[in-house]
């Protein structure tokens, strides 16, 4: 069914692992004992001990008591060791005190970012070429004539549908594209949930069915596409951080909320993807640009400082860029990626430019 064969497209992942060979290094102030709080993350705990917290990995490796970081939880008393000159941490499980001990039953593990940060974009929000979409269902309008749909409401979809699957409602959004104006794919906004109607008062012809909106994120609107979700419409929870080399560089395109200055756990889309070997977990520095230098023998100025002829001089230097930031991909496409800030200095730039953390 090309429904199904559109949904392979748009939301095909995977997840790989990396090992990682430089020493880690712990910070000054590093605590000897952490207990593990609702609300942590992998990131966040790694964060009291290493300067460098993508290096969390490393803090489990050869770890035969947490041979599986996600397997660590609220209530977990950490508890930092040294093996062969590099620090590891071990776990303690609490025990709830009762006539016959037994080991507290336990909540959620904690993921390695905070998932509600990135939560809207895990399996709904994607980036697609919008060819593969050209003949997609569309929502029609409903009997009373609405443009607009909301939670509740009963609208007219092309085409027939199982009565048994849930569908998505998806709109094209912003284009994304490279420095020579190619497109590099179109985001592609979650709408809500629909499935086949079950109300006795509307019937399906051949050209349309009806559906129950049954879920929505905002309103829908005609001409919006109608889209089947597949089962594997979803990312895990935890993503191992991997190194990319320094000479991959590129630039952030855009935030996802649209806005023009970003900072600690903003989500963005980068101009690097399958295509360039990104993965799952890939991390880069965020940069800041180096100034212009204007330099005639013993002067030396910015650029931005100088006069209107001596901005249309010929530029003497410019100054090495500054890593204000870190960032891990969390969802990969062709040509571009889905990322979030995992570190920042100060607020950043919408537009920064990117190169590959190497570790």
């Amino acid at each position: 069914m090309k429904l199904k064969l559109i949904a392979s497209l748009i939301f095909g992942v995977a997840l790989s692992m990396t090992a990682f060979a430089d020493k880690i290094k712990l910070k000054g102030d590093h605590p000897e004992t952490y207990i593990v709080q609702k609300g942590d993350t992998l990131w966040g705990i790694s964060s009291h001990f290493l300067n460098s917290p993508w290096l969390w990995p490393r803090l489990w490796e050869t770890n035969t008591q947490i041979n599986n970081p996600h397997l660590i939880y609220p209530g977990d008393v950490l508890n930092l060791i040294w093996i062969d000159g590099e620090p590891r941490l071990t776990r303690k499980q609490l025990k709830k005190l009762s006539p016959t001990p037994r080991l507290q039953e336990k909540a959620q593990a904690i993921p390695t970012i905070p998932l509600q940060a990135i939560s809207a974009f895990l399996s709904k929000d994607h980036i697609i070429d919008p060819d593969l979409l050209r003949n997609a269902p569309r929502l029609l309008g409903d009997a009373l004539g609405s443009p607009r749909f909301f939670e509740g409401d009963i609208f007219y979809a092309q085409g027939h549908y199982d009565k048994d699957k849930l569908y998505g409602i998806y709109r094209l959004g912003e284009t994304y594209k490279d420095e020579a104006e190619n497109s590099l794919g179109t985001k592609l906004i979650f709408i809500g949930y629909s499935q086949v109607s079950k109300s006795t008062n509307v019937d399906t012809t051949d050209q349309v069915t009806p559906h129950d909106f049954i879920k929505s994120s905002r309103e829908a609107r005609q001409g919006d596409l109608i889209l089947s979700i597949p089962e594997f419409d979803s990312l895990p929870a935890y993503f191992i951080p991997q190194p990319v080399p320094k000479s991959k560089k590129g630039h952030i395109l855009a935030a996802l909320n649209n806005a023009r200055m970003i900072g600690k756990w903003d989500v963005v889309v980068i101009n690097k993807g399958k295509i360039d070997s990104i993965k799952i977990g890939s991390m880069f520095s965020i940069l800041r640009s180096g100034p212009a230098l204007l330099i005639r023998d013993a002067n030396i100025i910015y650029k931005e400082d100088g006069d209107a002829f001596e901005k249309l001089k010929e530029l003497s230097l410019i100054l090495p860029p500054e890593r204000i930031g870190e960032l891990m991909v969390f969802k990969v496409y062709d040509q571009v990626s889905i990322a979030i800030i995992m570190r920042g200095k100060d607020v950043m730039g919408a537009k920064s430019e990117i190169e590959g953390l190497p570790f």
